[in-house]
């Protein structure tokens, strides 16, 4: 029986982490807060952030 692991975050070190537990024969589960997976690299910036950004 393959011993489970919990990997908290499906960014890019959590999808590293959770192929690693798959090589070495464990069974991962990932927790995630958002609905993607992906972290930073599906990053968004708001229409909102540029308002306050100002040219000097």
């Amino acid at each position: 029986m393959a011993k489970s692991v919990a990997v908290i975050g499906a960014g890019a070190s959590g999808l590293t982490a959770i192929k690693c537990c798959l090589d070495e024969g464990l069974q991962p589960t990932c927790f995630e807060r958002s609905e993607d997976i992906g972290g930073l690299w599906r990053f968004q910036v708001s229409c909102l952030f540029f308002s306050y950004i100002h040219r000097l």
